[in-house]
């Protein structure tokens, strides 16, 4: 397994969670619970990068998720965080963008400025489409999980040529929490143009695709079976000018212990994805 296959598996097995960086204690507990859904979440490649992993340094733009999903990020790869070495066998820190306050990031992560905003405005846009009748709840799951969260993290090289912006939310009606996703890649993303091709790069967790027509636009809509506690169902859609928008439901509120029994049902149907993933409020740069 060269590096790009690990960080491909790392992606897998890890996802992206709000800053700050959670505390080493909440890091390990977060690991432990991976690897015991790691299983049924991420398969084998995901395991080995694991195993790798507990043995190095976590890169710092790749954090471990507070509810041990599988990482649904789907674009050009998380610039790694750890030193790499120079011509002359020094060890470099890696070169991040600006943040908000003018200074380089900490990480591959946003904390401010334009790029944060925009992972912000992912989570408002996402909240927006909430069907009638249902609910956005605030707060935690029974194990500490935001119900609700939102990142931005440049892809790629370092040169703030690609970001990706990540955004999730728990929906509830009847007693029942589910939740929805949203995920935008910006230009230069290196992502399929085939819809099918690009809906099985979401989250590596394979499914049945079918292509939906929206308009002239055509949309990649996959399923998995139920019964993982992760998403279950995902539409993707590439722009013209290549900016892809992905949107998922699943039918529990976070991969965590929730306080809430998971929905019966998905909350969209498979159209209704589609047309989402279509929508010009996702359409991020």
């Amino acid at each position: 397994m060269d590096e790009n296959d690990l960080r491909e598996a790392m992606r897998a097995s890890m996802t992206l969670t709000p800053p700050p960086p959670m505390e080493s204690a909440a890091a390990l507990t977060a690991g432990r619970r991976a690897a015991r859904r790691r299983a049924t979440l991420a398969g084998a490649g995901a395991t080995a990068a694991l195993i790798a992993v507990t043995a190095v340094a976590v890169p710092s733009g790749l954090r471990l998720a507070s509810d041990g999903d599988a990482a649904p990020w789907a674009g050009a790869g998380v610039p790694s965080g750890l030193p790499t070495p120079s011509a002359d066998g020094e060890y470099t820190k890696p070169a991040w963008p600006l943040d908000g306050n003018g200074e380089p990031q900490e990480d591959a992560t946003a904390r401010s400025g334009e790029r944060y905003e925009q992972g912000k405005k992912l989570l408002d846009e996402l909240l927006a489409v909430v069907p009638d009748g249902w609910s956005a709840p605030t707060g935690e799951s029974a194990d500490g999980i935001p119900l609700r969260y939102h990142q931005a993290q440049v892809e790629g090289d370092n040169t703030g040529s690609t970001w990706g912006y990540l955004a999730q939310a728990a929906i509830a009606k009847g007693g029942r929490a589910g939740r929805l996703l949203a995920e935008v890649h910006t230009t230069n993303n290196g992502l399929p143009r085939e819809p099918c091709a690009l809906a099985r790069q979401f989250s590596g967790l394979g499914g049945d695709c079918d292509v939906v027509d929206v308009g002239r636009a055509k949309v990649g809509v996959s399923r998995v079976p139920s019964g993982t506690g992760g998403v279950e169902q995902w539409a993707a859609y590439r722009h013209p000018d290549g900016i892809v928008v992905y949107v998922a439901q699943s039918r529990t509120a976070t991969n965590g212990e929730n306080a809430q029994p998971p929905l019966k049902n998905l909350p969209l149907t498979a159209s209704q994805l589609a047309a989402l993933a279509t929508d010009d409020r996702f359409h991020l740069n």
